[in-house]
């Protein structure tokens, strides 16, 4: 399944039409149907920020279909299944994980001064 079509599934199981959830997530309706319709391929990484707070999911309910192998050695790819999925090292994790704290906190900040 694709991102948007789980971002379909969120909305309708939310009982959100397109236009409240674009509200919600500061886009247009129509850049939400190219999404859902799959005419976006690509979702920007704040975006999908915003979906999970919305919908209170993790990314990984975006990632379900994948298949994750876990490595002691991080080589910085493994192959298994036909697949190569690249890993991240925890320090990239930490680092994104704190711009994101960060983004979140102007965010708050911007929005208490209006």
């Amino acid at each position: 399944m694709s991102v948007g079509t789980k971002i379909r599934k969120l909305r309708i199981q939310n009982k959100l039409s397109q236009p409240e959830l674009a509200s919600k997530l500061n886009i247009s309706q129509t850049a939400l149907s190219e999404i859902e319709s799959g005419k976006t391929k690509k979702v920007d990484f704040l975006l999908m920020d915003k979906v999970c707070n919305v919908f209170g999911v993790n990314f990984d309910y975006f990632l379900e279909d994948k298949k994750v192998f876990k490595i002691k050695n991080n080589t910085g790819f493994a192959v298994g299944d036909n697949a190569i999925v690249n890993t991240i090292s925890e320090k990239l994790i930490e680092q994104y994980e704190e711009r994101i704290k960060e983004l979140k906190e102007t965010i708050a900040e911007l929005k208490s001064k209006k």
